[in-house]
């Protein structure tokens, strides 16, 4: 079981408060599936959230902030890529920022590892 309390720090972390007090069911609102009729990065962030309430030992991304403007991925890539975070992260991405955050990067060219660090 998630408590509600969970799932509020959650959605601020994410930056959800205000999408959330904007919906007049709150929580108990219903999203229309493939989150059309919003915002495509609130989507992506829900997305998330739902994953993190969960508190998982693995968390694996595919460009998840590719339509993020810069700070505001900035901010998220800090989040995901905490090391207080109690999961292990594998991103695959183009985006820079992660290459600050990570401890470990592996480059992949047609399948076959050409440089780790």
């Amino acid at each position: 079981d998630i408590s509600d309390d969970t799932i509020y720090e959650v959605l601020a972390s994410l930056n959800l408060t205000t999408f959330l007090q904007q919906q007049t069911k709150g929580l108990n609102t219903i999203l229309k599936p493939e989150g059309k009729q919003m915002a495509y990065t609130i989507s992506k962030k829900i997305i998330l959230a739902r994953a993190l309430v969960k508190q998982p030992k693995l968390l694996i991304l595919e460009n998840p902030l590719d339509h993020f403007d810069k700070d505001e991925a900035k901010i998220l890539i800090d989040l995901l890529a905490n090391p207080k975070c109690p999961w292990s992260l594998v991103v695959v991405s183009n985006n820079g920022f992660w290459e600050e955050k990570c401890n470990k990067q592996i480059v992949l060219k047609n399948g076959v590892i050409i440089n780790k660090q």
